[in-house]
């Protein structure tokens, strides 16, 4: 009973915690002369482990659930349960937070926006990482797949929440965005065996999907536009 008791404790500051990520606002670029930035450079913080969320998990946490931009309902349980879950899947996909980052950079470079040359650094950075140059960072802060959406009436598939900032030098944000992918919002949904099934085909090609999506709305945003009528 005390177990369970701590477990719920630690769920409620969780979920706490996940709401008050939820109400970040984004910073449009209004920079004009975008060589005025260089040097520059881009960073990844390390993406978080995968969560894998069943039907009987959320079912059983519902009353602590948190709504996520999007409309999607998170369920994480306590610290000690969440370092299992994921299971095998964890060492057959791919870095998030790596996709995310090389996307973006290929965008960058094939002249989607004319920005300075910048470099990158392929490892992930520490939280605190420091540099005294522009720096463009991309942060993974959740990346879950399996039963996710209770509070809209049941669903399957992958939710990613992830953001990008731009600091200047003296460590202020030049630009911010936000960005929560959900299968359901895009019309693919699927059971978690089918994302398992195969070594994890289709849980890898969601991934890929979403880190494009992820993207497009982030270099959109950079310019100016929004790309998707999705409330973040």
């Amino acid at each position: 009973m005390k177990k369970t008791i701590a477990s719920l404790i630690a769920f409620t500051c969780m979920s706490l915690a996940l709401f008050l990520q939820g109400c970040a606002s984004d910073t449009p670029f209004i920079k004009k002369d975008t060589q005025s930035l260089s040097p520059l450079k881009v960073v990844r913080h390390e993406t978080p482990p995968i969560l894998r969320s069943t039907m009987a998990e959320t079912f059983f946490l519902s009353t602590a659930a948190v709504a996520l931009p999007g409309g999607s309902a998170l369920l994480v349980l306590s610290d000690e349960y969440s370092k299992t879950r994921g299971g095998d899947m964890q060492m057959k996909i791919p870095d998030f937070g790596s996709l995310v980052m090389n996307k973006f950079v290929e965008k960058m470079n094939g002249g989607a926006i004319k920005f300075p040359v910048f470099t990158v650094e392929n490892k992930p950075v520490v939280e605190d990482y420091t540099e005294s140059c522009t720096m463009i960072e991309f942060k993974i802060k959740r990346l879950a797949y399996g039963y996710l959406d209770f509070i809209r009436g049941g669903g399957n598939g992958v939710l990613t929440k992830s953001v990008v900032t731009m600091k200047d030098s003296n460590g202020d944000t030049l630009w911010e965005k936000n960005f929560s992918y959900s299968s359901k919002d895009f019309e693919r949904s699927k059971e978690i065996e089918e994302y398992e099934a195969d070594d994890g085909k289709l849980l890898k090609e969601e991934l890929e999907f979403a880190a494009e999506k992820t993207v497009s709305d982030f270099i959109a945003h950079l310019n100016g536009e929004q790309l998707y009528a999705i409330k973040q």
